[in-house]
């Protein structure tokens, strides 16, 4: 070919340049470093770090490291006992998805933020995603180890995806410990039958008000997917996979089904944050499941860790729910009325009557936290 012809992939590389490189060139907060996340199949959390990560087109690496947590292996050398884990450009390893998510947002600042701008509808979105983080996977968790066939599926599914070519024999035996580990797990989370029951109701409930949504927007604060958005997204992707969690949703919110395949990878979306003025009902109705189911949880756990006692007991819906009491639950709690503390009084006063009537705000005061002090919220 003569020197000063081009060939068709020069051509199409100079008018992607022309097309995006002056965008390129002005947002200075677009950053070349990659970053590395090591998570794992069936980790609601890893897809959702990985989801965030495509969405706001910060580079990086999916990492299914070899074997799984407990093994010899990257994850071991992190020392974070927790996936996903996030590697920065400097080396240093980080762990806790929320967390890390907030302080993706320091480093790269204004960058496709999954924040809104509206201090008032950022806390929203961080209490719903809270929501889905610590109740939402308990309902996966609990269908996912519940049924025989399930246990079946998801063990076999999920270690194949960590393991990789492995001989059946193996693969059977590594099925049947983690298939009793994840069954103890399930068990600590209620001793009650009633338990099982609510959890059973939030998912439904959870899915009734993200079909209906779907009529109107694609997401919870506008036209680009907030911190909630996501948060959702990492459970429902999970249960839309599982085998009972999935047959419920393809039956009673197909939608909310494909919604999930499709936020697995918005790195195309663009779109603005809308004002309160303009929120869809669902931002209520989300808010009503919190008052109704979230809240009430997480402060029955935090009373107990408290008082340092091991199990905790609440009553929802005239339903009893007795388990084995949690930490980060209490933690939850703390940094939730804390980051509603810290809102300026103009921001508070733009929700506090959405909060009010949908159970929410009494939960938010700040209650002393002596017997189990809890540090600012930061990825471990």
């Amino acid at each position: 070919m003569p020197r000063h012809q081009l060939s068709s992939e020069k051509i199409l590389i100079i008018f992607w340049l022309s097309t995006h490189g002056e965008h390129l060139m002005k947002t200075d907060q677009f950053q070349p470093q990659t970053y590395r996340l090591l998570g794992g199949p069936g980790s609601p959390y890893s897809l959702k770090m990985r989801a965030l990560l495509r969405y706001r087109r910060l580079p990086h690496l999916w990492i299914v490291p070899s074997g799984y947590l407990g093994s010899e292996g990257e994850l071991k050398l992190a020392g974070k006992g927790m996936i996903p884990v996030l590697q920065y450009p400097d080396g240093s390893y980080h762990a806790d998805s929320t967390p890390l998510i907030f302080e993706l947002e320091k480093r790269h600042p204004g960058y496709r933020s999954v924040l809104p701008d509206d201090p008032a509808a950022s806390f929203l979105s961080h209490l719903i995603e809270d929501m889905a983080d610590e109740l939402l996977v308990e309902a996966m968790f609990d269908m996912r180890w519940g049924a025989e066939f399930d246990r079946t599926f998801c063990a076999t599914r999920q270690l194949q995806g960590w393991l990789g070519v492995i001989a059946r024999p193996k693969l059977d035996a590594l099925v049947a410990k983690f298939t009793s580990r994840q069954t103890s797990k399930r068990e600590a989370m209620s001793t009650t039958e009633e338990g099982y029951q609510l959890l059973a109701s939030f998912y439904i409930a959870t899915l009734t008000v993200l079909e209906s949504m779907l009529e109107r927007t694609a997401y919870l604060f506008g036209g680009r997917p907030s911190l909630a958005d996501f948060g959702l997204y990492a459970q429902l992707c999970q249960c839309a996979l599982d085998p009972s969690a999935s047959t419920i949703m393809r039956s009673c919110a197909p939608r909310t089904f494909q919604w999930t395949q499709s936020l697995d990878d918005a790195s195309g979306v663009d779109g603005d944050w809308v004002p309160q003025s303009t929120w869809d009902p669902s931002v209520r109705e989300m808010l009503a499941l919190a008052g109704r189911f979230y809240l009430p949880l997480l402060r029955a756990h935090h009373h107990a860790v408290e008082s340092r006692t091991e199990s905790f007991e609440v009553v929802i819906d005239d339903l009893v729910w007795r388990g084995q009491a949690e930490s980060y639950k209490h933690k939850c709690l703390v940094w939730l009325q804390r980051e509603w503390a810290a809102l300026a009084p103009e921001d508070k006063a733009k929700v506090q009557p959405m909060l009010q009537e949908t159970g929410c705000l009494d939960y938010l005061t700040i209650v002393l936290t002596g017997n189990k002090p809890v540090p600012d919220m930061s990825p471990r």
